[in-house]
């Protein structure tokens, strides 16, 4: 079997050394362009169960088939204060203020989802 060593020149080092990088630099310029969202929407059981503006601060009691979840907007952010899910992933994921990020809490059934300006419904096009 040959050592990647042998298969490899010093192109191919730096080409996949120049890949890593750049890919590695892109990653804050998602944030950057990505825009701040206006509007929550909750969902439980792939209903809608509310939507509200990020912008006002309130609280949620949203139910589940595991009991309440508490979800919170505060300060143009939202998150999961409390869930009586078992792993706790939603209320470890944070706050959320991103168009298009989202909190979901599966066994309870329950997603939080930031939404953008309804002016612009794509956001990409193809032919």
């Amino acid at each position: 079997m040959k050592r990647l060593k042998d298969i490899l020149t010093i192109g191919d080092i730096i080409l996949i050394g120049a890949l890593c990088v750049f890919s590695f630099a892109s990653i804050p310029l998602f944030r950057v362009l990505t825009p701040p969202g206006t509007t929550v929407r909750i969902e439980t059981d792939g209903k809608l169960f509310a939507t509200a503006a990020l912008s006002k601060n309130q609280t949620f009691a949203v139910p589940g088939p595991l009991g309440t979840t508490i979800v919170e907007i505060h300060d143009g952010h939202v998150h999961v204060a409390e869930s009586p899910c078992s792993n706790k992933l939603c209320v470890k994921t944070g706050r959320i203020h991103l168009t298009g990020q989202l909190i979901a809490c599966l066994p309870n059934k329950v997603v939080v989802r930031i939404v953008g300006n309804d002016d612009a419904p794509y956001d990409a096009l193809t032919q």
